[in-house]
C-alpha cells in the first residue's frame, strides 16, 4: 500500500501529463488545463499552490522551461525551434522566462555543459549559476586555451560551442527584427554622472550635458550597448566599488569623469574601468575652448571605442561628427533644458520649456531644441496630458522633424499623439517603429511601442517583450515594470502582476502608479487587507495622500473595498471639471464598473470620448470593464475608437 502514488501525487502526475501531451501547443494555458481536468480555475490554483507552492500559470512555464533545459543539454535542436518546441510564442519571451529562470540565456547551455564535463574542478551545482558572478580564484587557471596540455579535441569543440553562440545571439528573433535588438554579444558599458568642478556650482548642468552628449555618441555605435543615463543617475556619489556598480548595471566598462567650465575654456578628464575586475584601464585628459565642444565630444567618443578595440565604419563616424547647431549659446540654453527636461514633474518641465525656447530664440533652424520642447509638453502630466499641451507637442515635433531632426525621441513623441491623442493607430505604429529603427536602444521607445502592442492590439506576449527590452537598457526605469504589470492583471495573473509592480516600488518606493496597481491587484485576488495596507503605505509617503489616508480607512472599516471605491469615485467626480487632468473621467468610468454600475461607466466613457482622455486607448482590455465587453454600447465606442471588437483574442500564453 505504501507503494502505491498518493491522490496528490496523482493529481500532480496528470497535471504534468496534460502538459506534456500538449508541450508544443502554446495555445494551451490555464483555462485549456482546468477545462481538460474538469475543475474550475480557482481550483485548479488553490490545489497546484497547496502541493507545489505555484500558480497554475507559474507551474504550466517552469514545466516548459525544465522540459526545454532537457533538450538544450542533449543538444536536440536550436535554442530558437526550442522555444517553439515546448510551446513558446516567440524566442524573444522564452530566452527572457530562460534567464529569470536559470540566472543565464539559453544560448549559455552548451557553454556550461562543456566548461563542467572538460573540468572536473568545477561542481554540477554551480551550473544555474550566471558567469558573472563567480567568484572563484582560479578561474583563469582553468582557461582552456592557457594550459599547456590543451588537447585539439577541446579547441574545436570550444570553437564550434563558441559559433554556435555567436550565431544564436546574433539571430532574428521572433518579435524583434535584428535592426531593434540590443546586441547581446556586444560590450556594454555605463557612463556615470560627471562632477562638476567649476567654480560655479550652477555649471553641474554641464557636466550632466557632456555626459548626455557622450552617451549619445557612443549609442551610435551598433557594436557597444548603452545604458540609459536613468540608469546611471542612480550611483551618483555613491561608495560602492566599480565591481558593484558594473554588476548591479550589468556592464562589462564604466566611464567617469569631471568637468570644468570657465568663461571659454573647458577642461574635461575622463576615466574608462573595467567592471569586471573594477581596474582603471585609461584616462584622458582634455583641454579646449568651448567653441570647441563639438569637436571634443567626439574625439572622446572615438577614444573611448578605441580602447574598446571597437571598429567604427565610415556612417557611424559621420553619425558621431554631426553637428546639431553652429550657435553655441543656442547649444548652451539647449544642454540647461536637458538637465531639467527628466525630471517629469511640472515645475522642472516649465524650466526645461523656457531654456528651449531661449534656444530657439538664437538658433530658429535648432532641431534638437523643437524636440526638446516637444518632450516638455508631452510628458506634462503624463499619461494624462492635456489636449492643448497634446497639441503643443505635436507641433514642436513636426517642425523639428521639418528642419531634419531624425531622433528616436521626436518619433516617440508622434506615435504616442498619433495614438493616445488622434487615435490613428496605424500611423502610431509607423512612427513607433521609425523611433526603434532610430536608436533601438531607446528605452522610452521600446517602452511605448510595447504599450501600444499589448493595449491596443492585444498582442501581450510581443509588448512584454519590448517593455522587456527596456528594463533590460534601462533596469532603474520603473514604468516598463509597472506596463507589465497592467498587462498581467488585464489577462487575470495577479502574482505575476504583483512581483513586477514590487520591482517598481523597490526603485520608488514613492511612486503612487506602483502602489496603485499592487493595490488593484490585491484587489482582484480578493486580498483587500492587504490592498488597504498597500494604499495606505503609499499615500503615507505622499503630500496629497496623506491628508485623505484617514477617511479612507474609516470608510474602508465600515463599507469594505466597494465603499473605498465610491469614496474615491466621490471625491473624483468632485474635481472632475475638464481643466483638472488628475481626475479623468476614464478613472471614474474604472471605479463605476469595478462597483457593477455599468450604466454610469458607460456615461463617464462617453465624456472620456467626448474629452479626448488619453487613457481611452488601453478601454478594450482594460480588467475594469471585462463585465461590459458584450455590451451594445460599449462595442459601438471601441468602433468609434477604431479599436476593433473581440473576434481576434489577445495573445497571452506562457
Amino acid at each position: 500500500m505504501s507503494n502505491q502514488p498518493s491522490l496528490h501525487d496523482e493529481f500532480i502526475r496528470k497535471v504534468t501529463d496534460l502538459i506534456e501531451a500538449n508541450l508544443e501547443n502554446e495555445q494551451f494555458g490555464v483555462n485549456e488545463l482546468s477545462e481538460t481536468l474538469g475543475v474550475s480555475r480557482s481550483q485548479l490554483h488553490r490545489k497546484l499552490n497547496t502541493l507545489s507552492g505555484k500558480s497554475t500559470s507559474q507551474f504550466i512555464r517552469e514545466h516548459r522551461l525544465e522540459k526545454a533545459m532537457e533538450m538544450l543539454q542533449n543538444n536536440v535542436a536550436t535554442a530558437s525551434e526550442i522555444a517553439y518546441r515546448v510551446g513558446f510564442s516567440s524566442p524573444t519571451y522564452f530566452n527572457t522566462r530562460f534567464s529569470e529562470y536559470y540566472g543565464y540565456p539559453p544560448g549559455e547551455v552548451k557553454y556550461r555543459n562543456s566548461e563542467i564535463s572538460s573540468d572536473s574542478i568545477e561542481k554540477s551545482s554551480e551550473l544555474k549559476e550566471p558567469l558573472h558572478i563567480r567568484k572563484d580564484s582560479n578561474a583563469e587557471n582553468r582557461n582552456p586555451f592557457s594550459r599547456k596540455n590543451t588537447i585539439i579535441a577541446v579547441f574545436g569543440g570550444l570553437f564550434i560551442i563558441a559559433v554556435f553562440y555567436f550565431i544564436y545571439n546574433n539571430s532574428k528573433e521572433g518579435d524583434l527584427t535584428s535592426s531593434e535588438a540590443v546586441e547581446t554579444l556586444s560590450k556594454s558599458i555605463a557612463v556615470l554622472p560627471f562632477k562638476n568642478l567649476s567654480d560655479d556650482n550652477t555649471n553641474q548642468y554641464f557636466a550632466d550635458g557632456m555626459r548626455d552628449d557622450i552617451i549619445n555618441q557612443l549609442s551610435k555605435i551598433k557594436s557597444i550597448s548603452v545604458k540609459s543615463r536613468q540608469s546611471s543617475d542612480r550611483y551618483d556619489g555613491t561608495n560602492l566599488s566599480g565591481l558593484e556598480i558594473g554588476d548591479a548595471l550589468g556592464v562589462d566598462y564604466l566611464v567617469n569623469g569631471s568637468v570644468q567650465k570657465h568663461e571659454d575654456r573647458i577642461k574635461i578628464i575622463v576615466h574608462l574601468i573595467n567592471a569586471k575586475s573594477d581596474t582603471h584601464l585609461w584616462s584622458k585628459d582634455f583641454n579646449r575652448e568651448f567653441q570647441d565642444i563639438f569637436n571634443l565630444e567626439k574625439e572622446i567618443s572615438i577614444d573611448i571605442a578605441k580602447e574598446l578595440n571597437l571598429v567604427l565604419s565610415p556612417d557611424e563616424l559621420e553619425q558621431i561628427g554631426k553637428i546639431p547647431t553652429k550657435n553655441l549659446d543656442a547649444y548652451n540654453l539647449y544642454l540647461k533644458g536637458k538637465h531639467f527636461l527628466y525630471n517629469f514633474d511640472t515645475e522642472n518641465l516649465d524650466i526645461a520649456e523656457k531654456y528651449f525656447k531661449e534656444s530657439i530664440v538664437h538658433d530658429p533652424e535648432f532641431a534638437l531644441a523643437y524636440s526638446g520642447l516637444a518632450e516638455a509638453f508631452m510628458f506634462r502630466n503624463w499619461p494624462r496630458t492635456s489636449e492643448e499641451d497634446y497639441l503643443k507637442a505635436k507641433e514642436y515635433a513636426l517642425k523639428a522633424i521639418a528642419l531634419g531632426s531624425d531622433l528616436s525621441e521626436t518619433h516617440r513623441v508622434l506615435g504616442v499623439i498619433k495614438g493616445e491623442y488622434e487615435r490613428n493607430w496605424a500611423e502610431a505604429e509607423r512612427e513607433f517603429k521609425m523611433a526603434l529603427e532610430k536608436d533601438p536602444k531607446n528605452a522610452f521607445a521600446n517602452l511605448f511601442y510595447g504599450r501600444y502592442l499589448m493595449y491596443v492590439k492585444g498582442d501581450f506576449n510581443k509588448g512584454m517583450s519590448y517593455a522587456n527590452k527596456a528594463i533590460q537598457i534601462d533596469p532603474v526605469f520603473i514604468y516598463p515594470y509597472i506596463t507589465i504589470a497592467e498587462g498581467y492583471i488585464m489577462m487575470g495573473d495577479y502574482e505575476l502582476a504583483l512581483k513586477e509592480a514590487n520591482k517598481a516600488k523597490e526603485i520608488d518606493k514613492k511612486d503612487l502608479w506602483a502602489s496603485w496597481v499592487i493595490f488593484l491587484a490585491y484587489v482582484e485576488q480578493g486580498r483587500d487587507d492587504l490592498a488597504i495596507e498597500e494604499l495606505k503605505r503609499g499615500w503615507s509617503l505622499n503630500f496629497a495622500g496623506k491628508a485623505n489616508l484617514k477617511p479612507m480607512l474609516e470608510v474602508y472599516g465600515t463599507s469594505g473595498i466597494k465603499g473605498v471605491f465610491k469614496w474615491l469615485n466621490d471625491m473624483d467626480i468632485n474635481h472632475a471639471g475638464e481643466a483638472n487632468v488628475y481626475h479623468s473621467a476614464y478613472w471614474i468610468a474604472e471605479k463605476f464598473a469595478f462597483l457593477g454600475e455599468h450604466d454610469k461607466a458607460m456615461e463617464w466613457l462617453e465624456i472620456a470620448y467626448s474629452r479626448n482622455n488619453s487613457e481611452l486607448f488601453k478601454i478594450k482590455y482594460d480588467h475594469f470593464f471585462k463585465g461590459m465587453r458584450t455590451k451594445t454600447e460599449f462595442l459601438a465606442l471601441l468602433k468609434k475608437l477604431d479599436l476593433g471588437d473581440y473576434s481576434q483574442p489577445a495573445t497571452f500564453k506562457d
